[in-house]
């Protein structure tokens, strides 16, 4: 057995330092994934910070190119089927929303918003998440007259025909 060339009270400093590489539960050796994330449950959000145990889950990377482009879809959707009665609730009760919205890309507006309520919601606030989700987010923006034209009749269940028809003339990589 190897002696230590530390005292007793340097270690405990070391650990209460918070510098250590792994967790340890006592007696049972290196705490598993499990173990330590019920022990930062427990604790304050500082000590949240210094977990040394990373779980990947590569569902979670589809699941943020997923929610990029359907937060796009959505809310295309959304300003197709709500944005004309908003519009005309507002006229009617003496807002003329008409001119204040005027300018605004109403679809990118909500796009951009179910996106981060997606994104704190589904806890997709990793440096690995965040890029796909905007990549998912930009593919739809501007390949969905792609997505259209492959598949016009799921379309053609929320949308007019003459906007299916006019997103599938303006498909750039299915021609």
């Amino acid at each position: 057995m190897a002696a230590s060339t530390t005292t007793f009270a340097q270690r405990m400093d070391k650990i209460h330092s918070g510098k250590t590489t792994s967790w340890t539960v006592p007696g049972s050796g290196l705490a598993t994934h499990s173990d330590e994330q019920s022990f930062l449950r427990k604790s304050g959000m500082k000590m949240r910070t210094r977990s040394t145990q990373v779980r990947r889950n590569p569902l979670k990377l589809v699941l943020a190119l997923v929610a990029g482009a359907g937060s796009v879809i959505a809310a295309r959707w959304l300003d197709f089927t709500y944005l004309d009665t908003a519009l005309t609730l507002a006229s009617e009760r003496g807002v003329d929303a008409a001119a204040t919205l005027g300018g605004v890309p109403t679809a990118l507006g909500l796009a951009v918003m179910i996106s981060i309520l997606a994104m704190f919601i589904l806890r997709l606030r990793s440096k690995r998440t965040v890029p796909l989700q905007a990549a998912g987010f930009i593919g739809a923006l501007v390949f969905e007259a792609d997505l259209v034209k492959l598949a016009p009749e799921v379309y053609a269940r929320f949308y007019p025909e003459a906007w299916v028809v006019d997103m599938m003339a303006s498909a750039t990589l299915l021609t």
